[in-house]
C-alpha cells in the first residue's frame, strides 16, 4: 500500500508539473464530483526495482539472478546459471571441477564471460571456467541471450554473461561460516564502510571439499553378478580376493579461495581481486580409452597385483592443478547534462600449472615422449583500456534515443613452459591484439511503447597463424581477420501488461590460442603430416528469437510473470574438435542449425510464497558438408546418410528444467524451500548419449536473532539430490561385457555404463550466518 501511495504521489506530482507549464481553464465547481458520487481510477500496476532492472539492462532477453538469494544453501555461480532457461552449466570432471556455460546450445567457447563488463575469457583456455567464480562479494549474474548490449566488447556467437560485484554504499557487513558432507566447508566474510570520499568493499571466500562421495563400477558389478551365477571368477579376482565394484571417489579434491577490494565513489572506481585454486583432477571412472580396463580400477582403495598388464598397478594418477588469478582495475565516470562518459585501465594475469605426481608405470614410456605429459604452466597476461559514452536526447518527449557507444583495446600475452618441449620445436609466446568498437541507439516511441534498438560492431584481431617451427614449418603472424556485425532488437508493452519482442544478429568469433595451438599433448596445431597448414578461421553466425511476455496481478494476493520465447541461430565455420586414434584437433566443422524454446516464470502469492519455473527445448545438427575426422578433405555430406540421419552438434541437453518453491513463516523468520532439476539426454558422441537426471534439494533458513530488517543471526540447513541420483547416473545405451578371454564367454551379456565423472549425491549442509 504504501509502495502504491508512493507512486501515486510521484505520478500527481509529475502530472502538477505539466500542468503547470500548460494549465487548462479551472474547471467550474460544477465539474467536480458531488461528495457521495463514487469515482473509479483506473487500474495502476507498480513494478518492483528488479522488473524494472531487466528493460533497464537491454533491449534484448535477459534474466538476472542473485545470490544473496540462496545465501548458506553452499551454491555456486554455475548452481545460479542453471536455474536460467537456456542456459546448461557442465562441471567437465564432476562437481566443483573445470566447469563451463553453454546458452541455447552454444559450445562454451561462443559464450563471453564479464565481471563488471570486463571479459574473464582467456586466449589460452577454451572457455572460461566458472567455477572459479566467488560468490560472496557479488551483487547479480546477468545472462544475455540472443542480442547483446554495446556496452559489453565482442559480439559472441551463443550470448553473454555478466558478474556484477556489490556497490558498496552503506556500513553493513557479514560473516558466515558452513560445512557439508564430504568433508566440505564453506566461509565467508563481507564489509561496506566509508572510506574518504567514497565507501570500501571487502569480500573474502574460502570453499573446499575432498569430494570422496561413495559410487558403483557397473561394469565390475555386473560382471561379478554373471560370475557368482556360473561359478565362474569375479573380475580380476587375485587369491581369491574379488576386486569391489563400490568405490569412493579419490583424488577428487578441490579448495578455492577468492578475494575482492573494490572502493568507488561517484566519480572514481579501484578494484582488486584474486583468486587461488588448488584441486585434484580425478579420472575417468568408466571408458578406459586405449588401455582398456584403466578406468575399472580407478578409485581402489589398494594396490591389486591381479591386473593383466605387466606391472603393478599404481592406484591412481595424480594429477594436479594450481590456478593463481590477479586482476585489477582503475576507472573514472562522470556526467555532462545528458553525457554519461567513462575510462576503465583493466589489468589480469592467469597462471595455470599442472603437475602429473605419480604416473602409472605402463604409462610413463609413453609419457617421456608427450610435451606436457608430466608438467605444464600457462601464464596469461593481459592489459586493456574502455571508453564508454551514453547520451540521452528528447528526454520527456514522445521520441527517446539512448546512444551508446563502447570502444575497447586488449593485448594478451600467453607463455607456455612444458615438459619434454625441447623435443618439438614448439614456440613458446604468443600475443595477440583485439579492438573493438559499438553503437547502440535505443529509440523509444512513447506514445505506443515500442522500443527499436539497432547495434553495429566493427571487431578486428592481429596474432599468430601457426604456432610451431617444428619440421621446417612457419611460425607467422598476420591480421586474423576484421568484420563488421549488427542487430536489431524490438520490444513493444500494452498497457494491460503485455509484451512481445525480437530481436536479430550476426555475429563473429575469433579462435583462441588453444584452439589453435593444442594443450601440447593431445590436441594438435592446425598442420597435418605433409606439412600443410589449415589455420582456423573465425566462427560466424546469425540468430533471431520471437517473443511474448507477461506481468500483473492474477488477484488481490497472486501476482506473476512468464516469457516464452522461439529461438533460432545459425553458425558457419563452426570451430569443433574431432578426435582420431592418433590425435585431436579444432578445425572448422561446417555449418550448423540450432533451435529451440524457452520458458521463465513466477508465481507469487503475497509475501508468503513464490514459485520460479525455468524450462528450455532445444536441438542443433550439422546442416551441410562436415568435415568429420582430422583432415578437411574426408568429410560427411548429406548425400552420405541414411535417410532421416543427421550429425548431431554434441554435449547440448535436450531440455532441462528447474523448479523451485520458496515459503516463508512467522513473519519472515523461518524460511523453506523445494527445488527440482531434470536435465534431459545428453549425446557424447553420435549414438551414446547420457541418461536424463533428476535432483531434489531441500532446505530452510531460521532467523535466530533479528537485529533490524535482514539482519542479524540466520541459520542455513538442507539436503541436495535428495533421492542419491548424482552417483546412479548411466548411459543410456547398453555395452556388451567383454572378455580377455581368460574369463568366460560374454555374448549376449550387456550392462549400463557409468557416466565418465559421476556427479556428488545426497549432501547435506548447514550454515550459519551473522549480518549487521
Amino acid at each position: 500500500r504504501h509502495v502504491v501511495a508512493a507512486a501515486c504521489l510521484c505520478f500527481l506530482g509529475v502530472a502538477g508539473a505539466h500542468a503547470a507549464e500548460d494549465a487548462p481553464p479551472s474547471p467550474s465547481p460544477s465539474s467536480f464530483p458531488a461528495d457521495d458520487e463514487i469515482v473509479t481510477l483506473p487500474t495502476v500496476f507498480v513494478s518492483g526495482e528488479r522488473d524494472l532492472l531487466l528493460d533497464a539492462l537491454s533491449s534484448g532477453v535477459v534474466s538476472v539472478a542473485r545470490p544473496d538469494d540462496v545465501k548458506g544453501e553452499h551454491k555456486s555461480i554455475p548452481d545460479l546459471l542453471d536455474q536460467i532457461p537456456g542456459v546448461y552449466v557442465r562441471s567437465q570432471s564432476g562437481s566443483a571441477h573445470y566447469t563451463t556455460a553453454s546458452i541455447r546450445g552454444s559450445a562454451p567457447s561462443q559464450v563471453n564471460i564479464y565481471i563488471d563488463g570486463i571479459p574473464l575469457n582467456l586466449s589460452s583456455e577454451l572457455a572460461a571456467d566458472i567455477s572459479t567464480l566467488p560468490m560472496s562479494g557479488v551483487e547479480r549474474v546477468e545472462v544475455y541471450r540472443g542480442t547483446t548490449p554495446a556496452r559489453f566488447s565482442g559480439a559472441p556467437v551463443g550470448g553473454a554473461i555478466n558478474i556484477v560485484t556489490k556497490k558498496p554504499d552503506a556500513f553493513i557487513g557479514s560473516i558466515s561460516a558452513g560445512k557439508r558432507s564430504f568433508h566440505g566447508e564453506q566461509y565467508a566474510t563481507t564489509m561496506h564502510f566509508p572510506l574518504l570520499t567514497g565507501h570500501m568493499l571487502i569480500a573474502i571466500d574460502r570453499d573446499a571439499t575432498e569430494g570422496d562421495f561413495k559410487y558403483t563400477n557397473n561394469f565390475v558389478k555386473r560382471w561379478n553378478e554373471v560370475a557368482a551365477g556360473s561359478n565362474a571368477k569375479p573380475w580380476r579376482s587375485d587369491g581369491g580376493r574379488q576386486i569391489p565394484a563400490k568405490r569412493t571417489r579419490t583424488a577428487n579434491r578441490v579448495d578455492k579461495e577468492n578475494a575482492l577490494f573494490k572502493w568507488e565513489d561517484k566519480r572514481f572506481i579501484v578494484k582488486f581481486a584474486w583468486t587461488d585454486l588448488d584441486r585434484m583432477m580425478p579420472e575417468a571412472a568408466s571408458g578406459g580409452g586405449q588401455y582398456g580396463d584403466i578406468a575399472n580400477y580407478i578409485d581402489l582403495p589398494i594396490k591389486y597385483p591381479g591386473y593383466a598388464m605387466p606391472f603393478p598397478y599404481e592406484g591412481n594418477q595424480q594429477q594436479r592443478q594450481v590456478l593463481k588469478k590477479r586482476e585489477a582495475l582503475a576507472g573514472w565516470r562522470d556526467s555532462f547534462g545528458n553525457l554519461d562518459a567513462a575510462v576503465n585501465l583493466t589489468w589480469l594475469k592467469n597462471r595455470q600449472s599442472y603437475r602429473n605426481g605419480v604416473l602409472m608405470k605402463a604409462l610413463a614410456a609413453d609419457m617421456k615422449h608427450l610435451m606436457g605429459g608430466a608438467r605444464s604452466d600457462y601464464t596469461t597476461e593481459r592489459k586493456g583500456v574502455t571508453g564508454d559514452l551514453v547520451w540521452r536526447l528528447n528526454e520527456g518527449g514522445a521520441f527517446t534515443h539512448q546512444l551508446e557507444l563502447h570502444t575497447d583495446w586488449y593485448d594478451e600475452a600467453l607463455k607456455v613452459d612444458l615438459s619434454n618441449k625441447e623435443q618439438s620445436g614448439f614456440q613458446d609466446q604468443f600475443s595477440r591484439r583485439k579492438r573493438d568498437i559499438q553503437l547502440q541507439d535505443m529509440i523509444t516511441v512513447v506514445p505506443i511503447g515500442l522500443q527499436v534498438t539497432p547495434v553495429i560492431r566493427y571487431e578486428k584481431l592481429s596474432g599468430p597463424l601457426i604456432f610451431t617451427n617444428w619440421g621446417g614449418w612457419p611460425y607467422g603472424k598476420g591480421n586474423l581477420k576484421s568484420k563488421v556485425t549488427g542487430g536489431l532488437s524490438l520490444k513493444k508493452t500494452f498497457e494491460d501488461g503485455w509484451q512481445v519482442f525480437g530481436n536479430m544478429g550476426t555475429y563473429i568469433r575469433f579462435p583462441n590460442f588453444y584452439e589453435i595451438y593444442g594443450n601440447g599433448f593431445g590436441i594438435v596445431p592446425g598442420v597435418d603430416s605433409q606439412g600443410s597448414k589449415t589455420p582456423l578461421v573465425p566462427e560466424t553466425g546469425r540468430n533471431s528469437d520471437l517473443g511474448i511476455g507477461w506481468q500483473g496481478r492474477l488477484s488481490e494476493e497472486f501476482r506473476g510473470n512468464f516469457r516464452l520465447t522461439h529461438f533460432w541461430r545459425k553458425t558457419d565455420t563452426t570451430i569443433s574438435l574431432f578426435s582420431t586414434p592418433i590425435g585431436a584437433q579444432y578445425m572448422n566443422g561446417g555449418p550448423a542449425l540450432y533451435k529451440g524454446i524457452e520458458f521463465e516464470g513466477n508465481l507469487a502469492w503475497g509475501s508468503r510464497a513464490d514459485l520460479q519455473i525455468a524450462y528450455t527445448r532445444q536441438k542443433a545438427h550439422f546442416t551441410g558438408d562436415i568435415s568429420y575426422w582430422l583432415y578437411p578433405s574426408t568429410t560427411v555430406t548429406p548425400e552420405s546418410l541414411y535417410p532421416g540421419e543427421t550429425i548431431r552438434v554434441l554435449q547440448i541437453p535436450d531440455y532441462v528444467f528447474n523448479a523451485r518453491l520458496n515459503t516463508r513463516f512467522f513473519n519472515n523468520r523461518l524460511n523453506a524451500y523445494i527445488e527440482a532439476n531434470r536435465v534431459g539426454r545428453v549425446y557424447r558422441s553420435q549414438h551414446g548419449k547420457e541418461e536424463p537426471l533428476t535432483t531434489v534439494n531441500l532446505g530452510g533458513a531460521w532467523l535466530m536473532a533479528k537485529t533490524g530488517p535482514n539482519r542479524g543471526l540466520r541459520l542455513s540447513f538442507g539436503v541436495n539430490d535428495v533421492f542419491n541420483k548424482g552417483p546412479e547416473q548411466t548411459l543410456d545405451e547398453s555395452q556388451q561385457l567383454h572378455s580377455s578371454g581368460d574369463y568366460r564367454d560374454t555374448t549376449g551379456l550387456f550392462y549400463s555404463p557409468n557416466v565418465e565423472h559421476p556427479y556428488q549425491g545426497r549432501t547435506y549442509y548447514a550454515t550459519l550466518n551473522w549480518s549487521y
